[in-house]
């Protein structure tokens, strides 16, 4: 039987022990299991280690810390679709193992065709970093911009010739960039960045005039217009190959401040700007947790006829009587920086219960307890 307030001292994946579970009592070393973690549970495509070990843990970030204690195994973070990892208590400790079969198949040599899972979804991660970025407004400002092709064409060809505004370096491929919505802090009312979206790369060629480089369109993500800034493709950073998911620092009058593309709300693997970044101490691998605000309610008064009452739906004379009590918050979503700019950061949503929006606050880590 399953008991509340076990705690797990250490994930072992990967690794095929022919241990048998016993009955001994764990010892508390702070690590919570959920209470709803299973007996085994089947590695499926698209899971990271992330998500198998919110099936077990209350706080999965640990599982990569776990691992690497246990250096007496060798590559742990070869688990595999289809592998069935089962918990086990060995010595009073829990342990995660991979569960062999019963029955001897005899195959000759084989590649494996699918892939280990990931710690994180890293791919998605590069998907949004090779699109999207927030840049400073002055830099859009500055930047060159295509005026034009000899066709006369609003929208550009791909390995067609374009005329850039400004003196760009030959042989050199730059990225083009739309700048997109700007983001104001709805708390100081700071300007603090300006998204934008890759839609294709240039190839420098020569000057054609006085500030009029000819150039060729190498790629194209999206379509690529008369007015898309030209810049370096440096400008938009990287992120770390690595990282090491931990509670973020407490934030004051942190929120989501926009999706990562367009829309404002998104769900398990999408991205999210928030407003915060180096200048509060931000650093990649931070987690958050997303809160959903409570609604308002106006409780029984005379103007209320007795009948309390959503804010959303509350008349003119309940809006203009007073404030409405809000109900508490809840956490809805957990999510980790990857990049830090210097007043915002962009972070993936690792997993949820709801769908993220705009607005919603952030939180301590900690403070999520909804179920994977």
């Amino acid at each position: 039987m399953k008991r509340r307030g076990r705690f797990l001292l250490g994930l072992l994946a990967g690794c095929c022990f022919n241990l048998q579970a016993n009955s001994l009592e764990p010892n508390n070393h702070g690590l919570e299991l959920n209470e709803s973690y299973p007996e085994r549970y089947t590695v499926r495509k698209g899971d990271t280690l992330w998500d198998i070990s919110a099936h077990f843990l209350k706080s999965p970030w640990l599982w990569p810390t776990l691992w690497q204690a246990n250096r007496q195994i060798a590559n742990p973070h070869l688990i595999y679709p289809g592998d069935v990892l089962r918990l086990i208590w060995v010595d009073g400790q829990p342990r995660l193992v991979k569960e062999e079969s019963d029955k001897v198949v005899r195959l000759s040599p084989r590649v494996r065709t699918d892939s280990a899972v990931a710690t994180i979804p890293l791919a998605s991660m590069l998907n949004f970093v090779d699109s999207h970025s927030v840049m400073s407004p002055a830099v859009f400002e500055q930047a060159s911009y295509i005026l034009g092709d000899q066709q006369g064409r609003e929208a550009m060809v791909k390995d067609s010739s374009v005329y850039v505004r400004g003196q760009l370096t030959p042989g050199t491929v730059y990225g083009v960039y739309r700048p997109g919505e700007m983001l104001t802090d709805r708390f100081s009312h700071a300007e603090l960045g300006q998204k934008a979206a890759l839609v294709g790369t240039l190839l420098a060629g020569k000057q054609r005039g006085h500030q009029v480089t000819e150039a060729r369109v190498s790629s194209m993500k999206q379509e690529m217009r008369q007015g898309d800034k030209v810049l370096p493709l440096t400008m938009a950073g990287g992120i770390a190959a690595f990282h090491y998911p931990r509670p973020g620092p407490a934030l004051d009058q942190g929120y989501v401040l926009a999706m990562g593309t367009e829309g404002s709300v998104t769900g398990r693997h999408g991205v999210v700007f928030i407003n915060k970044g180096h200048a509060d101490g931000i650093r990649a691998g931070d987690l958050y947790a997303v809160m959903k605000p409570g609604p308002g309610v106006y409780d029984v008064t005379p103007g209320s006829f007795g009948r309390l009452r959503y804010a959303d739906s509350a008349g003119a004379y309940l809006r203009t009587s007073g404030r409405p009590e809000q109900l508490p918050e809840e956490a809805i979503a957990r999510i980790m920086v990857f990049k830090v700019n210097s007043q915002t950061s962009a972070a993936l949503v690792l997993d949820n219960s709801e769908l993220v929006q705009t607005h919603y606050p952030l939180g301590h880590v900690r403070d999520v307890e909804f179920g994977s």
